[in-house]
């Protein structure tokens, strides 16, 4: 899978120029080539990998598991008035698809992000990306069909709207719960103006359809010339939408969460540019030096007082990680500890003596749930002994030490640690915190008093208060404005 596959064109071509004039130039050697002992086919060869891996880098290959589970699911639930019709299981197609996000949302998928969008005529944003189920399920309460946003149902419109709310670059899709009515305008024009939405921002639409194919009357919505307004769920419309964007139609909520599942480890292929899986850009500069060591190789005699000088940076990328200087490990860990990048900051973790390289590694074990490997990095800096003034080191290294304490499950002796801290730097205010959390109140609570009983518990809220505030909810959303003349408002 390559992210930027556009760099590999131009990049081929110059390497296959490179190549070929190498060989030219091996097959027609002049005299001075012959006389220096220069090697054109290598040497062509060589240039030519280095400007392959220099387009691979910039291509951005992309391979191997996940290393953070993690997906942004938009989901776009259908709020026109069409969403009323009584046809779903005997239920209402809007309250068939509320009970399908609350059995989506009753359990956790680790890893995934939810946002919520009402779609009418156009896009009514509702919730961002997040994980709180309970707001997402109390939202959903505060929503009826035909009371927010612009009249009818224009997927044209809608759509390219919620798209554009999704980050680019972050792995995402679109999930959509509708009856597939479009009554903006044709099918055909908003399937091209939201499969083209769908395209540039790369992201493919799932949907769940709810509603029957027999025409039914929607409740309350009657035509112009008073006559009584019919609807019927389209899934051929949604289901050619959706495979056109890589997508599929969805039948239960179990289904969704595998699939969410199945996209943050990869099973399932996202475009590219969206994909969880890993960048591999130093695929492109391992082939780039190999090019370049074969172009030392065919250099002739007068690259002969220079080859090794040029060589270092190869036999510096060739040498394994333990053998590279610790601050420059340290630089590495640090970096791709501070970007969330946990797998390279072990690899690139510090073993010197240096105390800051020790704190390093000690953080980097305490987030690899290591508090043993965290505490033997630290023994040298909590000894009992300390010079004075105190240095720098000193304080971090016994609140990490107290921690992993605590997280061994030692808790006296993170308190023992956490009271040297204060004894040796007082006004320490994390260790002062910490120590409050680790010490429980000594004094019982006293006991109760007849005559002066304490103040009863605060009242639960009742049903109308959880009445008042979805009728809050609903002041506050967008109302529907009356509908212009000559549009279907279904």
């Amino acid at each position: 899978m390559i992210t930027h596959p556009l760099f590999l064109i131009p990049a081929a071509a110059l390497a296959l120029a490179a190549f070929v004039f190498g060989l030219w130039s091996a097959w027609r050697p002049g005299n001075g080539v012959r006389v220096v002992g220069q090697h054109p086919g290598w040497q062509g060869l060589g240039i030519a990998l280095v400007l392959a891996g220099l387009g691979l880098g910039l291509a951005e290959p992309r391979w191997g598991k996940p290393e953070v589970a993690r997906l942004t699911v938009q989901v776009l639930i259908d709020a026109s008035k069409s969403m009323a019709v009584a046809d779903a299981g005997g239920r209402s197609r809007f309250d068939a698809a509320t009970t399908f996000l609350d059995r989506l949302w009753s359990e956790p998928t680790p890893g995934a992000a939810w946002g919520l969008d009402a779609i009418t005529g156009d896009a009514v944003p509702l919730l961002p990306p997040g994980e709180d189920r309970t707001l997402l399920r109390e939202t959903l309460l505060a929503l009826k069909p035909g009371d927010v946003g612009a009249p009818g149902s224009s997927f044209g419109r809608g759509i390219p709207q919620a798209a554009g709310e999704v980050d680019k670059g972050r792995p995402a899709i679109l999930l959509l719960l509708s009856d597939g009515e479009e009554t903006w305008e044709s099918e055909s024009d908003a399937n091209f103006r939201a499969l083209a939405a769908l395209k540039e921002a790369k992201l493919p639409l799932y949907a769940v359809i709810f509603g029957g194919t027999a025409p039914q009357p929607v409740p309350g919505a009657t035509a112009a010339d008073g006559k009584e307004m019919t609807s019927a769920a389209r899934p051929d419309f949604l289901k050619q939408l959706c495979e056109a964007s890589g997508g599929r139609l969805l039948t239960t909520p179990e289904e969704v969460r595998a699939l969410a599942q199945n996209l943050m480890q990869g099973t399932v292929p996202l475009p590219a540019s969206r994909s969880p899986k890993p960048v591999h850009p130093e695929a492109g500069a391992w082939l780039a030096l190999l090019g370049f060591a074969l172009w030392l190789f065919g250099a002739g005699r007068p690259m002969t007082g220079w080859r090794l000088a040029l060589a270092l940076p190869l036999l510096f990328a060739v040498t394994p990680a333990k053998a590279q200087p610790a601050s420059v490990k340290a630089w590495l860990a640090q970096r791709a500890l501070d970007n969330g990048d946990l797998k390279t900051a072990q690899r690139w973790s510090p073993q010197d003596d240096a105390p800051n390289h020790r704190l390093l590694a000690a953080a980097i074990a305490l987030q690899s749930r290591q508090p043993a490997d965290a505490l033997q990095r630290l023994a040298p800096l909590t000894a009992g002994g300390v010079p004075r003034p105190l240095p720098a080191w000193r304080a971090p290294a016994l609140l990490m030490a107290a921690r992993a304490q605590k997280e061994l499950g030692k808790t006296d002796d993170a308190k023992a640690l956490l009271t040297r801290l204060l004894l040796e730097s007082p006004g320490q205010a994390d260790a002062s915190y910490d120590l409050q959390a680790l010490t429980p109140d000594p004094t019982p609570p006293p006991p109760p008093d007849p005559k002066n009983p304490p103040p009863p518990p605060p009242m639960r809220p009742s049903m109308g208060a959880q009445k008042d505030e979805l009728e809050g909810r609903q002041i506050r959303m967008p109302k529907t404005p009356q509908a212009p003349k000559g549009v279907k408002d279904i």
